[in-house]
């Protein structure tokens, strides 16, 4: 365990933690849930605890894969890049058109008891953005870091990863009525209507897409 693999990780880490999905769910159950503070703190759990579950799954499947066919963790890397940069292209493409907004509500059915499991559901569901933890693991099992190490770092990592979904229930349940209005209006502005095609966001997709691409010929190889 180095100094630049840590900062490496925790750079990933904040990539990872500013996760839409959570974070949209989260003033969804600040405005929806009738008991938000237990329902949103069940959540978050749910979430979190996923979230480390399939890191610590993925980092000891990765291990044991290592282990009986070397060069493993160096293809994984290849298909992470060019998996990325093609995802940027599609995601660049969409943003070159029309789309309807998904409508941002709670589901009926959730509630105090069974907002854990649907914190996993929403980690479950956000897999395909997994990228950052998975390059994370990769560098795990490719600097051979001990076992118990890479453990406490994914826990860590994991912390990082729920920290700002976390702050914003905590300033949403602390402050109710003075961010009410803000994150009604937040939620208003993107939860109908038809979002128009945005060329700045599309030409960032494309930035990134072509980063992906060149870390992947000149880095990975």
């Amino acid at each position: 365990m180095t100094a630049g693999l840590l900062w490496g990780l925790t750079g990933l880490a904040l990539l990872d933690s500013v996760n839409a999905a959570t974070i949209w769910i989260v003033i969804v159950i600040l405005l929806g849930a009738k008991r938000p503070a237990p329902t949103g703190w069940a959540f978050m759990l749910g979430a979190a605890a996923s979230f480390l579950a399939l890191a610590l799954a993925f980092y000891f499947g990765l291990s044991f894969a290592e282990s009986a066919l070397e060069g493993i963790a160096l293809w994984l890397r290849r298909l992470l890049f060019a998996g990325l940069a093609a995802a940027l292209v599609v995601a660049g493409v969409r943003r070159l058109r029309p789309r309807e907004r998904r409508d941002r509500t709670l589901p009926p059915w959730v509630n105090v008891w069974s907002a854990l499991p649907f914190g996993a559901l929403a980690t479950l569901g956000d897999l395909p953005n997994a990228f950052p933890m998975l390059l994370a693991v990769e560098r795990l099992v490719d600097a051979d870091v001990a076992a118990a190490a890479a453990v406490a770092v994914l826990v860590g990592y994991t912390l990082v990863y729920a920290a700002p979904s976390a702050l914003i229930l905590a300033a949403g349940l602390a402050f109710n009525e003075e961010l009410r209005e803000q994150l009604e209006s937040m939620l208003g502005g993107r939860a109908s209507g038809t979002a128009g095609p945005s060329p700045k966001a599309a030409a960032a997709c494309f930035a990134g897409a072509a980063a992906s691409l060149a870390v992947l010929l000149l880095w990975v190889g």
